[in-house]
C-alpha cells in the first residue's frame, strides 16, 4: 500500500486530508519539527502549526522538548481507534434523535393537503424508495383495496428479489392483500403462489396485450413505472378522483381477463 492510499484511508476514520498527511509523516519520521513535518507532509509551516493543534487535540501527536527546541510525537497509531469509537457513540446519538422527532415529521406528512399531488422519480434509489414508501398507504386498508398491472418480466429483471417472494416483499410483510393483473413470456405463473402471498392474480397475453408499464393503487395514491431505457421512471399521484377513476378501469380489465384463466 503506497502512501497516498494510506493516507486515503485515515481520512475514512474521520480526519481531513492535511491532518492524515501530517500524521502520516510524523510517523515516518518520529519526532520532529514543525519545518521537518512541513517538508515531509508537502504542507506550508503555517498550516502544519494549526494541524497540530488539532491532532494534538485529538490525542494522536505530543509535544516534547529536544535540547532547546520543541519537537512533536506521533501517538501510536491504536488511537486511532477512538475516531471510530467516537463516530459509532455519534451516530447511535443521532439515530435517537431521528427516532425522537420521527412521530413528528410523520405528523407533518399526513397533514391534509387540498389538491393533488404529484411526485416523479428517475432513478434506482428513488423508485426503490417509492415503493417502500407506497405500501406504507396500503396498511390498514380494506381487503383487495391493493390493485394493479404489470409486465412481470420487466418487474421481475428490476426487482429480482420479487421473483424470490413471488411477491412484493415489503406488501407481504405488512399482511396486505391485493388484486394483480400481469403479462409475462412464462406464462400463468404466479396463480400457484396466491394463496401464500395473500393476492388473486390473473394472466394476460403479452402478444396480445403488449404492456410496457406498471400502475397500482391503494386508496387515494397512484403509482406508474416504467423500467425500459436507461433511467427508470416513477411517479406517484394522489388524487381521490383519479384513484377511482383507475380502480375502474381496473375492474373492466379484471373482468376480460378472466377468460384468459
Amino acid at each position: 500500500m503506497d502512501e497516498q492510499e494510506l493516507i486515503s484511508h485515515i481520512e475514512d476514520l474521520g480526519l481531513s486530508n492535511k491532518e492524515a498527511r501530517v500524521y502520516v509523516a510524523a510517523l515516518a519520521v518520529g519526532p520532529a519539527s514543525v519545518q521537518r513535518l512541513a517538508d515531509q507532509s508537502g504542507i506550508k509551516r503555517v498550516t502544519v502549526y494549526v494541524v497540530l493543534e488539532s491532532l494534538i487535540g485529538l490525542g494522536l501527536i505530543s509535544q516534547s522538548t529536544k535540547g532547546k527546541k520543541t519537537v512533536f510525537v506521533p501517538e501510536d497509531p491504536s488511537n486511532l481507534q477512538r475516531l471510530i469509537d467516537k463516530r459509532q457513540i455519534e451516530l447511535q446519538q443521532q439515530k435517537k434523535n431521528f427516532e425522537s422527532i420521527m412521530p413528528q415529521l410523520a405528523a407533518l406528512g399526513s397533514s391534509p393537503r387540498e389538491n393533488a399531488t404529484v411526485r416523479l422519480y428517475d432513478s434506482a434509489d428513488g423508485i426503490k424508495s417509492l415503493m417502500r414508501t407506497f405500501i406504507k398507504e396500503a396498511v390498514g386498508t380494506e381487503d383487495h383495496a391493493v390493485v394493479g398491472f404489470s409486465n412481470l418480466d420487466q418487474l421481475y429483471s428490476y426487482f429480482p428479489e420479487f421473483r424470490q417472494t413471488h411477491s412484493n416483499p415489503d406488501r407481504l410483510r405488512n399482511n396486505i392483500r391485493s388484486r394483480f393483473l400481469y403479462s409475462s413470456s412464462e406464462g400463468p405463473i404466479m396463480k400457484q403462489f396466491d394463496r401464500e402471498t395473500q393476492r388473486v392474480s390473473r394472466w394476460i397475453p403479452q402478444a396480445e396485450f403488449p404492456n410496457q408499464g406498471d400502475f397500482t393503487v391503494v386508496g387515494d395514491h397512484i403509482m406508474l413505472l416504467a423500467f425500459e431505457g436507461k433511467h427508470p421512471v416513477g411517479i406517484t399521484i394522489a388524487s381521490a378522483e383519479l384513484a377511482q377513476g383507475l380502480r375502474v378501469m381496473f375492474d373492466l380489465a379484471w373482468k376480460a381477463a378472466e377468460k384468459y384463466n
